[in-house]
């Protein structure tokens, strides 16, 4: 049984309960007052499966000391949960986890209260929790940015064999990664391209909104909050952007600035680089680079941690390793745990000082290489995690060789290495239908490579044409 879990999250803004009489929500040990589960996403649907209902693990903390009255619980599987309050006794704690399912294109509400005799408030908090589709096994194509670096292009290719190729005519910068947002798909357009791009993949990914980022500010990844919200990381400046992407023109873009300096080194620029959103909490990688020494790294990495409602930076964890390295991926979430995982690569160009780790969302705990560069046989430059128990990354190792190993992260131990080269392996990315999609640079033959996660092999006999060289993958359904 978790305890103490209320006060980490009053302090970290999360809840925004007193420390003295609260309520606070949980889902898969994170704490949220709002969550949408893709039917059989393993992160938050705990049965991993697309059975057309989400599977939710969810507890209540609180803290009575001061409250007037008992805790109060409404809304779906309320029963369950006061039985598990009433469980805990009088201590403030977290109740077990109560498991709770909703059925495709539903929402539960739950609602838990206190009345706090001090104030003579009540203290409240609502949880939402909504099921949606699942892509179908086998359907949907992949978004493909592919680029020689003085050209980018977009590709699309279905996941049903035989993985049909297309070329829309969308115009793209040569230097530029894809996302994946509910409906719409998000190009950001990097160095010298200072904008985000906004598609629409019914109308042959046509471009909805194209707005800079401020000329020179190299921005590298985007999380969205809704439609109408989305943080953007840009790397060359010191200010992560607010922005909103469902607005009709540029003039209403930018919404505010947050100030990342105090996170920088000595040359005053932070690199922020990777981001994603978990509940009411938003967190951005910061390399923490040393441009007057080649981009050498200037110490350990950070997590900074935004408050998603204010925008406010509310803390910042300091990460095992240095250099939090993501070239084409976004950060990754651990299937089961729902914790982040960082790759933190150090000197690139040396193994033995990196790895993966792990950190708790919620606590904020960094908790150490869970595997090492030394394990991996290399720097990982891309990686994603299957399962609990199966990942796969892509290592440069020492030779400057690019290697696709798969790895057991309970284990600590590579299990099989699936492919070498000497040229660049951009990106990795699990499909809809829990396949493996490789990025393969190799000339004179560059495009997809497709592996079965269960077996370790490769299902294409060559790479998949996708015209120049691919680099960054996403799938909409």
């Amino acid at each position: 049984m978790r305890t103490c879990a209320l006060v980490l999250v009053a302090v970290a803004g999360l809840a925004r309960v007193s420390a003295a009489c609260g309520v606070a929500w949980e889902v898969a040990g994170v704490a949220t007052t709002r969550l949408a589960c893709r039917d059989g996403d393993p992160s938050c649907d705990t049965d991993g499966v697309a059975d057309g209902r989400c599977t939710f693990r969810l507890a209540l903390c609180r803290d009575t000391t001061g409250c007037a009255g008992p805790v109060r619980v409404g809304g779906k599987a309320a029963a369950t949960v006061r039985r598990a309050v009433e469980a805990l006794g009088t201590t403030g704690a977290c109740t077990g986890d109560v498991v709770l399912a909703v059925r495709m294109r539903r929402t539960a509400v739950l609602r838990a209260s206190a009345r706090d005799a001090a104030v003579r408030r009540t203290h409240r908090e609502r949880l939402r929790l909504a099921c949606e589709p699942a892509t179908r096994s086998g359907a949907g194509r992949a978004v493909v940015v592919t680029t020689d670096f003085e050209t980018g292009l977009l590709a699309t290719v279905g996941v049903r064999p035989p993985h049909a190729v297309a070329r829309p005519d969308t115009p793209i910068h040569s230097d530029a990664v894809v996302r994946v947002f509910g409906e719409r798909v998000y190009v950001v357009n990097r160095f010298l391209g200072d904008n985000l791009q906004v598609l629409d993949p019914r109308r042959g990914l046509a471009t909805l909104l194209q707005c800079s980022t401020g000329p020179g500010s190299n921005p590298h990844d985007v999380a969205l909050l809704g439609e109408r919200k989305a943080y953007v990381t840009r790397y060359d400046e010191k200010e992560l952007w607010v922005v909103d992407p469902g607005a009709t023109s540029c003039a209403g873009f930018f919404r505010r600035a947050v100030d990342l300096g105090a996170f920088a080194d000595d040359d005053g620029i932070p690199e922020m680089d990777q981001i994603a959103a978990v509940g009411d909490r938003v967190f951005v990688t910061v390399e923490r680079l040393d441009r007057a020494r080649r981009f050498a790294p200037a110490g350990r990495s950070r997590l900074v941690v935004l408050d998603a409602t204010t925008d406010a930076v509310i803390g910042a964890v300091e990460l095992t390793g240095a250099n939090a390295f993501g070239d084409a991926s976004g950060i990754v979430r651990e299937p089961g745990t729902g914790k982040l995982v960082v790759a933190e690569a150090g000197n690139v160009l040396r193994s033995g000082d990196g790895g993966l780790e792990r950190i708790d969302p919620t606590t904020l705990t960094p908790e150490g290489f869970f595997i090492t560069e030394d394990e991996l046989g290399g720097s990982v430059t891309d990686f994603v995690l299957a399962s609990p128990t199966k990942g796969y990354a892509i290592v440069l190792d020492d030779q400057l060789r690019n290697v696709l190993v798969a790895f057991d992260p309970t284990a600590h131990v590579v299990t099989r290495r699936l492919l070498t080269r000497t040229r660049y392996l951009p990106d990795l990315a699990l499909a809809p239908d829990g396949r493996l999609w490789l990025a393969d640079d190799a000339l004179p033959t560059p495009g997809i490579r497709i592996f079965d996660t269960l077996t370790d092999r490769e299902l294409t006999r060559s790479a998949i044409d996708v015209g120049l060289p691919p680099f960054s993958i996403a799938f909409v359904p």
